[in-house]
């Protein structure tokens, strides 16, 4: 997934070298691991959770995604360091009685805002609605 530059700049910290490394924890889990100079400084991901659960629930799990605000509609949960995003219109029949859901986590130090990450989290939620995961 692709989102704009100016959203992921803010929560990286100087360096030379950004890389990127995808990783599958789980058969319901894709993430992509963001590094600079080799220190991880943000964690994207998509999971698959009961379609029961909520932005809450999601991210009670997750460092980094401190207790934040809730938008209207129950559809996004974010702080200043982390956010949790729920795909709306997504089925997977490996997953039948699930929801998607996305995740962002900032690791790097001293690299936080709430604004930034309302709309990192909106935009990155559309680019995976719009993706291959969704049906």
């Amino acid at each position: 997934m692709s989102v704009h530059p100016d959203l992921l700049a803010p929560f990286l910290p100087p360096g030379d070298k950004v890389s990127t490394r995808q990783t599958t924890p789980n058969g319901g889990t894709q993430r992509c691991n963001v590094s600079v100079d080799d220190e991880l400084a943000l964690v994207a991901g998509r999971l698959w959770w009961a379609k029961t659960g909520s932005v809450v629930d999601v991210a009670a799990v997750h460092a980094q995604v401190n207790k934040g605000d809730v938008t209207t509609g129950d559809e996004f949960l974010y702080s200043g360091t982390g956010a949790v995003g729920k795909v709306e219109g997504c089925t997977d029949s490996a997953h039948p009685d699930q929801a998607l859901f996305t995740v962002v986590q900032v690791f790097a130090s001293d690299r936080e805002s709430s604004s930034t990450m309302k709309r990192l989290i909106t935009e990155y939620t559309g680019q995976v609605q719009k993706g291959s995961d969704c049906t």
